[in-house]
């Protein structure tokens, strides 16, 4: 708060006015508040027009809304206008410059005769005068990460070929239904049926909602393991309900050929909390 030293000084030989003392303090304290509400005004209105610019197809519009960095990113997207959104959160940082918006997009399931709203926090930063969306490098493979709607399918490296040394009694793991903070495991049991002894390597899970549990990593002509991979929930970052399916990828060496596995699950939507007792 501005400290007032003195409030006996005199402009042009009267007294300083008691009351104005006041007055600065009040204004050097609503002038900040006024100046973020601007800001957040400011950015509101630019996520508007891009997201109804998203809705209408028009992608050069769209990109007067994304950073330098974030255009070529854009512009190698596989596009799909959205049906809709809400701006569900907005948060500007103390520096002012940078901001997380959260915006929910219709997501058709599967599972679900109809569209359910799917929340995504999106990066912006203020470049000069102007609020612009910063899309997340490396480069995107498809809209679904613009609009954050699940997490990108892992494709092997191009040249790989799919392994014949193990054999997997499925190479798809279907977890059932999901509760918001549950964790699942699944397993993916194999044999080793080539004449030599396989390593396994260069995990891609795709998802920070993954994680290897499965320690062996060598197998010998004829041994049987089993793949674990936990899920969970909670670390996936999507509190609707929704089907779910992710890519798991790995190499097998000698050779480094690559395995593809799947796991898919129905999440839940969160139980809804306890009524208070009177």
């Amino acid at each position: 708060m501005l400290r007032i030293l003195d409030i006996k000084r005199r402009v042009a030989g009267s007294p300083l006015p008691t009351w104005l003392p006041v007055l600065l303090c009040l204004l050097v304290e609503v002038a900040p508040a006024k100046a973020a509400a601007t800001s957040e005004l400011a950015l509101r209105a630019r996520v508007e027009e891009c997201y109804n610019a998203l809705q209408q197809g028009d992608w050069r519009k769209v990109e007067k809304y994304l950073t330098k960095e974030s255009k070529p990113a854009f512009r190698n997207q596989n596009k799909k206008q959205i049906p809709g959104y809400e701006i569900q959160s907005i948060k500007i940082e103390p520096d002012g410059k940078t901001a997380t918006v959260t915006v929910a997009v219709p997501v058709v399931s599967a599972a679900t005769p109809r569209p359910i709203l799917v929340p995504r926090p999106t990066k912006w930063r203020l470049i000069g005068h102007a609020w612009c969306m910063d899309l997340p490098r490396p480069e995107p493979g498809g809209q679904q990460l613009v609009l954050g709607t699940k997490p990108p399918m892992v494709k092997p490296s191009p040249g790989l070929v799919a392994s014949k040394d193990l054999k997997f009694a499925s190479t798809w793991s279907g977890l059932g239904n999901v509760q918001s903070n549950e964790v699942k495991l699944a397993s993916f049991p194999f044999t080793n049926v080539s004449t030599h002894d396989v390593t396994l390597s260069d995990f891609q899970l795709g998802c920070d909602c993954f994680r290897l549990k499965t320690k062996q990593m060598e197998y010998k002509p004829g041994e049987s393991g089993t793949l674990e991979i936990e899920f969970d929930r909670a670390k996936l970052g999507i509190s609707i309900e929704q089907s779910f399916e992710q890519d798991i990828v790995f190499k097998t060496d000698p050779g480094g050929a690559y395995v593809r596995l799947t796991i898919s699950a129905f999440l839940l939507a969160p139980s809804p909390a306890p009524a208070a007792q009177p």
